[in-house]
C-alpha cells in the first residue's frame, strides 16, 4: 500500500492519525482486534483509499508504528510531552504539521481522523474533502444527531435543557461530535485549535458515527462491522413476471440490520411498484449508471436477479471491490461471479469449489411457507388451484380455466397476480360461469398464497418458484411452461411430482383434460406425487444462500 496519493484535482491533503499507547478505558485499545484487524487499520485504510496526498500516524507506541506502517501509514515519532492523559489533539496535530512542513511537505487540508471510528467510510472523507471546493468553508465537522429530551445538572440538581416538552421532531436539532473526521484549512491549526470561523457540520448516519470509548461500544462496533451494503438489481414486468422481486423481497427480509438498496433497469414498472409498496428503497437505473450508483451507495455486496447479465459489467464491480451474486444466470455473466445461485435447474451442477450451487436445496422459500402445515393426503379431490404466476404473460389461466369449465364440475380457485394485465376479461369469464352455477373462487395478488394451497387437492401452474410452494405444500401439479425459458426448469418433473406438459402454448385442450383426469382418478398417482413432494425438503435453502452471500 501506499501513503501517497495520485495526482489529482483534490487539494493537497494530510490526514493525521493521533494514536498515543496509553489507553485506560480498553487497554491496548489501538492494536486491538476487530472485525479482523487491529483497530487502527480501520482509519489507515479508509484515508488510503480516499485519495489523500499522505496518511501520517503520530504515536509513542512502538507496536503501534510497526503496524501503521504494515498497514500503509507514514509515522511520526511523538514527543513524550505529547502523548500524556491531559494533552488535547490540538498541539498534537499542530506538532505533526509543522514537522511535515519542516521537510519540506506543505499541504492546503489537515484532517484529524481517529483510530475509534473504524465505521467511517471512504465515502465520506471523499466527500468532506470534496466540499472544500467552496471557498466559504474554512472546518468540517462529523457529527451524529443527537437531538433528543436531555436534562443537565445546574446548581447540584437535574433541570431540562429544553423549553418545552415535545416530540422529538420539533425540538432543536443537536448535534455531537464524533471521532471520524475534524477537517480544518491549513492557516486554523494551531496548538491552540484547529476550528476556523465558518464551519460546516457533516451528519454521519447510522454506525458511522460510532466512537469505540467503553467495552459496550466495542460489541457494538464488531456487530457492526459485520454490517454489508447490499444492492439487488432486479426485474418484474408484464412478460418477466414477479417471480424476480418476489425473490429480491424474501432475501430482503434476511438482510434486516444490513443496508440496501435495489436497482431496476428502465421498463421494470412492475417491479418499482411493488417494492415501493413494501417500503424499500428501490430506484430505476440505466445499465450505464449503474456501476456509479453502486459505488456511490458503496455496496460491498451485489446481487443480479434478471436472468442474463453482462460480464463486462461484473467485472467492473468485482474490480471496484463488490463481491458479486447471481441468480437463475445461464448467460456469460455467470462465469464471472463469485457466487451463482440456480434452484431452477439440476442439482448435478454444484460446484461447491466455485461456489455455483444448484438445485432445490437453494431455493429461498418464503417464511409464509416455512410456517405452514404441509398437506396431508386426502383421498378424494375436493378442489384444483389454478394459479400462473404474477403477470401470466401467455395467457394460461384462460386456457385452463376454459377446457375444466368444459370438463369438469370440480371447485376452482383461480389466482390472478398483481401484473396480469387482462384481470377484467378474467373477472368477466369467471362471472359467467359462476351464473351457470359453477363454484369458482377468484382472487388477485394473494398476501397469504400458503392458506389457498393448503385448500387445493390439485393444480394447474406455470414452471416457476410456484412449483417450489406447491411441492412443499405437497400438492400435486400440472405444469405448463410460459415460455422457453421455463422449458429448461428442471423441477417440473414427475420426480418432483409434476406432471409436465411442455409449452403451454402447444398444449392441447385433450392433454390438459387428460392431465387432470390422471390425477383426479387414479388415487395412487396422487399418493406417489403426493409423497415425492412430501420427501424434498426446502426449508434450509434459504438460510444456507444468505449464509453465502454474507460471508467473506
Amino acid at each position: 500500500m501506499n501513503s501517497v496519493a495520485p495526482a489529482s484535482s483534490y487539494p493537497r491533503t494530510l490526514v493525521v492519525i493521533p494514536a498515543r499507547g496509553g489507553s485506560k478505558g480498553i487497554p491496548r485499545k489501538n492494536l486491538s482486534p476487530i472485525g479482523g484487524k487491529p483497530l487502527i487499520a480501520w482509519a489507515i485504510e479508509a484515508a488510503l483509499s480516499a485519495r489523500v496526498s499522505r496518511v501520517l500516524v503520530s504515536t509513542d507506541d512502538t507496536s503501534i508504528a510497526h503496524v501503521a506502517r504494515l498497514y500503509g501509514a507514514e509515522v511520526l515519532t511523538r514527543d513524550a510531552a505529547l502523548a500524556q492523559d491531559e494533552i488535547t489533539l490540538d498541539p498534537v496535530v499542530h506538532d505533526a504539521v509543522l514537522r511535515e512542513e519542516a521537510a519540506g511537505r506543505e499541504y492546503d487540508l489537515i484532517l484529524t481522523i481517529q483510530p475509534t471510528s473504524p465505521l467511517l467510510r471512504t465515502a465520506t472523507v471523499r466527500e468532506i474533502i470534496a466540499r472544500f471546493r467552496d471557498p466559504e468553508l474554512d472546518t468540517i465537522l462529523t457529527v451524529v444527531n443527537d437531538t433528543h429530551l436531555a436534562w443537565e445538572q445546574r446548581g447540584g440538581r437535574p433541570v431540562p435543557a429544553y423549553e418545552q416538552r415535545v416530540n422529538r421532531q420539533q425540538l432543536p436539532q443537536r448535534f455531537r461530535e464524533t471521532g471520524g473526521v475534524l477537517a480544518t484549512r491549513r492557516r486554523f491549526v494551531t496548538a491552540a485549535g484547529r476550528i476556523g470561523p465558518r464551519v460546516s457540520l457533516h451528519a454521519l448516519d447510522g454506525f458511522e458515527g460510532l466512537d469505540i470509548d467503553s467495552a459496550d461500544d466495542w460489541l457494538v462496533a464488531e456487530a457492526a462491522l459485520r454490517q454489508r451494503r447490499i444492492a439487488i438489481i432486479t426485474i418484474g414486468n408484464e412478460l418477466q413476471g414477479l417471480g424476480h422481486v418476489t425473490r429480491t423481497l424474501t432475501l430482503l427480509e434476511c438482510f434486516n440490520g444490513h443496508y440496501t438498496r435495489v436497482f431496476c433497469p428502465p421498463g421494470q414498472e412492475l417491479a418499482l411498484t411493488r417494492l415501493r409498496q413494501a417500503f424499500y428503497d428501490v430506484r430505476e437505473v440505466a445499465p450505464g449508471e449503474l456501476l456509479k450508483e453502486l459505488v456511490d451507495f458503496g455496496a460491498n455486496i451485489v446481487i443480479h436477479d434478471q436472468l442474463e447479465t453482462d460480464p463486462t459489467a461484473l467485472v467492473a464491480e468485482r474490480a471496484a471491490g463488490m463481491k458479486v451474486v447471481v441468480f437463475e444466470d445461464l448467460g456469460p455473466g455467470a462465469a464471472v461471479a463469485d457466487l451463482v445461485i440456480n434452484a431452477l435447474y439440476p442439482a448435478e451442477e454444484t460446484q461447491p469449489d466455485r461456489n455455483r450451487y444448484f438445485g432445490p436445496s437453494v431455493y429461498c422459500l418464503r417464511d409464509e411457507f416455512r410456517r405452514a402445515a404441509r398437506n396431508p393426503f386426502r383421498d378424494e379431490v375436493r378442489r384444483a388451484l389454478v394459479t400462473f404466476g404474477g403477470t401470466d404473460p401467455a395467457g394460461l389461466t384462460f386456457q385452463v380455466l376454459d377446457v375444466l369449465a368444459g370438463h369438469c364440475e370440480l371447485p376452482l380457485t383461480v389466482v390472478a397476480g398483481r401484473g396480469l394485465s387482462r384481470y377484467a376479461e378474467l373477472e368477466r369469464r369467471v362471472a359467467e360461469l359462476r351464473a351457470d352455477g359453477r363454484d369458482i373462487q377468484l382472487h388477485r395478488d394473494v398476501p397469504l398464497m400458503s392458506e389457498l394451497m393448503a385448500g387445493a387437492d390439485v393444480a394447474f401452474t406455470s414452471a416457476g418458484r410456484t412449483l417450489y410452494e406447491l411441492a412443499h405444500m405437497g400438492v400435486p401439479s400440472v405444469v405448463l411452461a410460459q415460455n422457453d425459458t421455463e422449458m429448461k426448469h428442471h423441477f417440473a418433473s414427475i420426480e418432483n411430482g409434476f406432471l409436465f406438459l411442455g409449452l403451454g402454448r402447444e398444449a392441447t385442450p385433450t392433454a390438459i383434460a387428460s392431465a387432470f383426469d390422471a390425477l383426479t382418478t387414479s388415487r395412487d398417482l396422487r399418493r406417489a406425487l403426493h409423497r415425492r413432494m412430501l420427501a424434498i425438503d426446502l426449508t434450509g435453502g434459504r438460510d444456507f444462500v444468505v449464509q453465502r452471500i454474507l460471508e467473506s
